[in-house]
């Protein structure tokens, strides 16, 4: 016979157990996935160059990652788990834009992102256009 101690030292492992549990991802840019905090990142560098203008950005939520460069807007799929990328569907705006060379670059690198790498408070994004740096910038 069991006794009513042993049920409530059970009861209580496995109360404590289940609150170990993957919690659900939260829509509204916070959260982690794959060590990759959600949020809102500015793009500081491309590459080997600087990003002086400071107005690109990348939001990452569950299954998203969206953003603007300086003259459109972008919203993409992303169908990997992170810190995994793999843009299954783009789409952008076509505003008229003098910054045409740079935001054509920053949305195909975005396009072909395939991973991403959180360190030291900096987030890296690698494509094959060269390494996209950002910084966090709100959630």
């Amino acid at each position: 016979m069991i006794s009513a101690l042993r049920i409530a030292a059970v009861s209580a492992t496995l109360a404590t157990l289940a609150a170990c549990g993957p919690e659900p991802m939260p829509a509204d840019g916070t959260g982690f996935e794959g060590g990759i905090p959600f949020g809102t990142y500015t793009m500081v560098g491309f590459g080997q160059e600087a990003v002086p203008t400071r107005d690109s950005r990348i939001r990452l939520t569950p299954g998203q990652i969206t953003g603007n460069g300086p003259c459109n807007t972008f919203a993409a799929t992303n169908a990997a788990t992170l810190p995994q990328i793999s843009v299954s569907v783009m789409n952008w705006t076509d505003n008229p834009c003098g910054h045409k060379g740079f935001e054509g670059r920053f949305l195909e690198a975005v396009t072909q992102a395939s991973e991403a790498e959180w360190s030291g408070g900096v987030l890296k994004i690698k494509s094959p256009l060269g390494w996209m740096t950002l910084e966090r910038s709100g959630n």
